[in-house]
């Protein structure tokens, strides 16, 4: 009855735009919350903008009073974030499950998030929030989206195929073109099939004699519910679960004192591998590197070595351990005795002498698995000889060519592409002008070289800050705003690197070391802050990868130059809970310029009900979303305060611009 009273209660708040199928169908209209504390979701009345201005302090008493404007504002321009799809081979060799905190106490170890028991719904949860961005319009001025901007960790590690898996989900299959013939089903027919592995004679023969097909589809971790010990890892087929991944709400709180439920839904991983057509954004977009892009699970450097240095002609060498492994069979469950996480991850040799010792599970060998190079020349192995990470954006149905990273024309506007710099380093940062009076740039802040294990964090070298501060330069000249966009935030710019071609080297914030101690020989130079405060040309900062929603004010209070307050504005991730994108669109308020950010749900139902799995792309994705909300590791909190996601940023400047 208590349900019952909350649909009701639900059905009467959303009365008139029930009638409207084609009615915006951001959180502004609904959201998506677990309103009984039931560990499940169900939908949940709409949120209002706050209304803040560039200091971020509201303009009125109360967020919840919503906007308060005279007159509708004109539209400037209405565009998408995506962020941290982190689309996964959850059944690639070349993973590494194993380093994971699951099943012992948080903290314990100093990895965690390499396994997600969500890992094999990501094209679905992608394509659930294509299908979403298809829909959107502007819940303030009614405009529909014009672009969309990829803010980095498309891809989960580095892998070919996942990176081929999201640039088809943005392209879309259902044309005529097919620009990746080699990522096609077995049936044939140009979709999307999440299923890796290629178990043919030929191929399962390099296995040797201990392959033997199980008979599904689905070739990953799982928990077998024997009597051995527990694998960790969730199965969604009955018993034999994974510590924390039960249905069993107080099982799991005394197991890793979160009282989550993980319920079953039988089939799930199979389904999980079906073909399915993807419906494709249908606008322009843009690309960004994130550290899952260009590292093996975000954190390695070493699947391939060099360049160094601004060299146009140096070659990316792939390292054939890591690509061995890859391409092969031998996929590990448990990390070796004698053997610490932070040796595998910088020699994964041992698994190559000595796989017993990893209790592996053999596998369907799968080329597509290759490591991809971050850029032309490289030594990549077929299918990874089609190009680099930013070659394989050109490879692509979709507009416009290469998504920002070679020079294209966009809404009649001549934009710059990735400069020469650029290319000489082997990076991936360009510029491009949306409309007149807008210019977005787009960062690489990707720390290639770091001489660690885990490269995880942001930098940017002195080449690419010589050529940002001459993009706002040139802002500042031409009448244009800027909104600068990249993977890391600033607060987590801050990886130095091993590489001394790229100092002074510069960070997000004034914090020149993080960590202690700055290397002996090294240099700092400005930050990206005090750049942005020094530039009237910088609205805003679009970023991702810390996997929550943030709006965060910067008024250059310690700055050397206070004369630019701007806003940073952090999306949360697709892999993870809460699984949302952002609207940012530029509104003419009165010959003011303000932002308007809006949350936006993918479009899996926020229940996918009990039983079976169905191989319906909403439906997986929703299963995605709920098992993401009790993922013990996961954080409910992602999603941010009210002034976190709907949120309208009124600021000080002009529109049009003159002088900013």
């Amino acid at each position: 009855m208590r349900r019952l009273g909350t649909a009701l209660v639900l059905i009467a708040a959303l009365g008139t735009t029930a009638t409207a199928a084609a009615a915006p169908r951001d959180t502004t209209v609904r959201t998506i919350q677990d309103t009984d504390g039931d560990n499940l979701l169900e939908f949940a009345p709409g949120e209002d903008h706050c209304v803040f201005t560039l200091s971020l302090t509201p303009s009125s008493s109360d967020c919840d009073a919503g906007r308060q404007s005279a007159g509708k504002p004109d539209s400037i321009l209405n565009f998408l974030q995506l962020s941290d799809f982190q689309i996964v081979d959850e059944e690639s060799p070349a993973r590494v499950e194993f380093l994971d905190t699951t099943q012992r106490a948080p903290g314990a170890q100093p990895f965690s998030a390499a396994y997600r028991p969500q890992e094999s719904l990501t094209t679905q949860i992608t394509e659930a929030m294509v299908r979403q961005a298809r829909n959107t319009t502007s819940p303030i001025t009614g405009a529909q989206l014009a672009l969309t901007m990829l803010t980095g960790d498309n891809a989960d590690s580095q892998q070919f195929n996942e990176t081929r898996w999201f640039i088809d989900l943005l392209d879309g299959t259902t044309g005529n073109g097919d620009p990746d013939p080699e990522m096609d089903p077995p049936a044939g027919g140009h979709k999307i099939n999440p299923d890796s592995g290629i178990d043919t004679p030929a191929s399962t023969a390099a296995c040797g004699p201990g392959y033997t097909d199980n008979g599904s589809p689905y070739d990953g971790v799982r928990d077998d519910g024997g009597p051995g010990p527990d694998a960790g890892y969730y199965e969604p087929d009955g018993e034999g679960d994974g510590d924390g991944y039960t249905p069993r709400p107080e099982q799991n709180e005394a197991e890793t004192g979160r009282p989550v439920t993980v319920r079953d839904f039988p089939g799930l991983f199979e389904r999980a591998q079906d073909p399915f057509e993807a419906h494709g954004l249908d606008m322009p977009w843009y690309s960004a590197f994130g550290n899952h892009d260009a590292l093996i699970q975000g954190n390695s450097g070493d699947a391939y070595t060099g360049p160094f240095g601004v060299n146009p002609l140096a070659t990316e060498t792939v390292n054939p351990a890591f690509d061995s492994i890859a391409r092969g069979c031998v996929k590990p469950s448990k990390l070796a005795t004698g053997v610490t996480p932070e040796q595998y991850l910088r020699d994964p040799s041992s698994l190559l002498t000595d796989p017993a010792g990893f209790a592996p599970v053999i596998v369907p060998p799968d080329p597509r698995r290759c490591f991809v190079a971050k850029d032309e020349p490289n030594t990549g192995m077929t299918p990874c000889d089609t190009g680099g990470w930013i070659q394989q954006h050109s490879r692509t149905t979709g507009v416009p060519a290469g998504h920002g990273f070679e020079p294209f024309t966009a809404g009649g506007q001549a934009g710059e592409g990735r400069p020469e710099s650029a290319r000489d380093s082997h990076d991936g940062y360009y510029s491009f002008v949306p409309k007149p009076g807008l210019r977005f740039v787009v960062l690489d802040t990707i720390t290639d070289e770091c001489g660690l294990p885990v490269c995880a964090e942001g930098s940017v070298d002195n080449t690419q800050f010589d050529w940002l501060d001459g993009q706002l330069t040139a802002a500042d000249s031409a009448d244009q705003y800027v909104i600068v966009f990249s993977h890391h935030t600033l607060r987590t710019t801050r990886m130095f690197s091993s590489d001394a071609t790229e100092y002074p080297l510069h960070f997000g914030g004034h914090t020149v070391d993080p960590e202690g101690e700055q290397p002996e020989g090294t240099t700092m130079g400005e930050s990206l802050e005090d750049l942005f405060c020094r530039h009237r040309s910088v609205v805003a900062h679009v970023n991702g990868h810390e996997h929550q929603n943030d709006v965060l004010a910067h008024r250059c209070e310690d700055s050397p130059v206070k004369v630019n307050p701007f806003v940073e504005v952090i999306t949360a991730a697709h892999i993870d809970w809460p699984q949302q994108s952002r609207e940012i669109e530029l509104l003419d308020e009165g010959g003011s310029l303000s932002l308007a950010l809006t949350i936006l749900d993918h479009d899996g139902p926020p229940n996918p009900g009990s039983g079976n799995a169905a191989p319906e792309p909403l439906k997986l994705a929703s299963i995605g979303r709920e098992i993401a909300y009790n993922d013990y590791q996961g954080s409910r909190g992602a999603s941010g305060e009210r002034s976190d996601r709907n949120v309208i940023v009124q600021t000080d400047k002009a529109w049009p611009p003159s002088n900013p």
